[in-house]
Formats: structure tokens, sequence, C-alpha cells
């Protein structure tokens, strides 16, 4: 899968099979999106290569742990993210795929702030906060 910004400044390559796909509905995301989600497509993060340089910013997530968020520094594009409850795994939006028919949401998490219009995540397999481990 590859990918990129808006401008094509920042630009990411992932090899092999993503370890899950799917949407987050966290009050963070919905942020972000200006929507009721974003599509996340995790992958490990050697698998992930990233080109151009990126702006950073960390929050604390609906986990209670740091999600760091990277964007192009040039058009504000957020293109990927990671989390502490997600060590050694990148998170690459969906919206940032070069062909989005590659994103196959399997999953949604933080659905107890799933806004009631956003039917998004209807039919997948469903958590209010984080699936186990």
């Amino acid at each position: 899968m590859s990918g990129g910004c808006q401008c094509g400044a920042l630009r990411y390559r992932a090899e092999g099979e993503p370890l899950i796909q799917g949407f987050c509905h966290c009050r963070n995301c919905q942020r972000i999106s200006g929507g009721g989600h974003v599509g996340f497509i995790c992958f490990p993060e050697g698998a992930v290569t990233i080109e151009g340089a990126t702006w950073s910013y960390g929050l604390t997530g609906s986990s209670g742990r740091t999600a760091t968020r990277y964007s192009c520094p040039t058009c504000h594009s957020v293109v990927f993210g990671r989390a502490e409850v997600m060590p050694g795994q990148i998170n690459l939006y969906a919206g940032s795929l070069d062909d989005t028919s590659q994103f196959k949401p399997q999953i949604a998490i933080f659905t107890r702030s799933r806004p009631a219009w956003d039917t998004s995540s209807n039919g997948l397999t469903c958590f209010e906060t984080l699936p186990s481990r």
C-alpha cells in the first residue's frame, strides 16, 4: 500500500498484510477528521517506510495514553499516527491511501463515542473502547 498527503511532500509505502483495519470513533479522531471517525490501517512499524518531513503532536487519547499524529508541515494533511497502547505499530489513515479501494475495515473501536448519524461501522465487529489483547 502507498499513500501520502495532499501536496505529495509526505509519502509512505507499507509492505505485507495489515495487522487490522477499521474505524476509530474516539472524539480525538472525530476532531482530526471533521467527521464521525478515522479509517485506520495498522501495520508493524518495520513494514512502513516514510519519506518526507513530518510535523507531529501528541495528546492523551481515549485510552488514557499518548497518541501521536503525524502530518505534512506544508499542507497539514494528517497522514498517520502511533499510540502508546499499540507499541511497535503504526496506523496509516485510510483517506491518505493512493488506492482507497485497498481499505477493508474489519472492526470499529471507541464506539461509545460514535455519533448516531455515523453508520459506517454497522456490520463490523465493534468495541466500546479497545479490544482486549
